[in-house]
């Protein structure tokens, strides 16, 4: 007999603002829990305990639907002077995975370059959607791991106050695999693309906070399905994907 379940965390949105000045120079958060990854990534992360289901009752949880809950007002790159068009966009992912997710390593693999000098970054891609780049771990996260996500990207709007973002599409990705890990892990990515343009020292930006909901269902599974299933979550996580 299955029951249905609902889990959920709450990741704090961030102001982040630009500086020139080292050792922060680039976009700098302080004070949050919110790191970055070069001069324009950001990301923030968190656990779901999910134990009780899958440990102490010995369960599987099949996950079933997922959805994220935010103000839709982001403070967006705006103009350099009046009058300009918008220098930049915000691309943000979130993603709830098996296993931790080491956003160094997905950028670096995803930052690689092929004949005829055809450049790859971050926003032409997704977690678990493009295999293995250029880093030497053994493993890169994989479709299966990636049990939901979505992407967006966030663009100013010039009809509406300085630097308001609107968004200007959403597109989600994942496997929805079912799971005996005892937690999920949550990650979310910002990136300030600004095309090549240097923001004005002291610029701002700002993103809301955001609840991540995933719902399933918990079951018993036969006994061999569930070893499998702990074997698969367990070498997940010696991972660091």
């Amino acid at each position: 007999m299955s029951r249905t379940v609902m889990f959920n965390t709450v990741l704090r949105g961030c102001t982040a603002t630009y500086t020139v000045a080292p050792p922060n120079n680039g976009w700098y958060i302080e004070g949050s829990p919110w790191d970055r990854e070069g001069n324009n990534h950001m990301y923030t992360q968190d656990v779901i305990d999910i134990g009780g289901m899958t440990t102490t009752q010995e369960e599987t949880f099949f996950p079933q639907a997922a959805t994220i809950q935010n103000s839709p007002f982001y403070s967006a790159p705006g103009v350099l002077n009046p009058g300009e068009a918008p220098y930049g966009t915000l691309f943000e992912w979130v993603l709830i995975t098996e296993s931790p997710f080491n956003v160094s390593k997905w950028i670096a693999d995803q930052n690689y370059t092929i004949p005829p000098a055809q450049v790859f970054d971050t926003q032409f891609t997704c977690p678990g959607l493009a295999p293995k780049r250029t880093t030497n771990q053994n493993e890169t996260i994989g479709f299966e791991n990636v049990l939901y996500g979505r992407v967006q990207i966030i663009s100013n709007n010039s009809s509406l106050p300085q630097q308001a973002g609107v968004v200007y599409s959403t597109e989600e990705f994942g496997s929805m695999t079912p799971t005996a890990s005892d937690r999920l892990y949550v990650t979310r990515i910002v990136k300030v693309q600004t095309y090549g343009l240097s923001p004005q020292n002291g610029f701002t930006i700002q993103v809301p906070h955001m609840r991540v909901i995933i719902v399933g269902s918990g079951k018993e599974e036969n006994d061999l399905s569930y070893i499998m299933r702990l074997r698969q979550s367990y070498k997940l996580a010696q991972d660091l994907n």
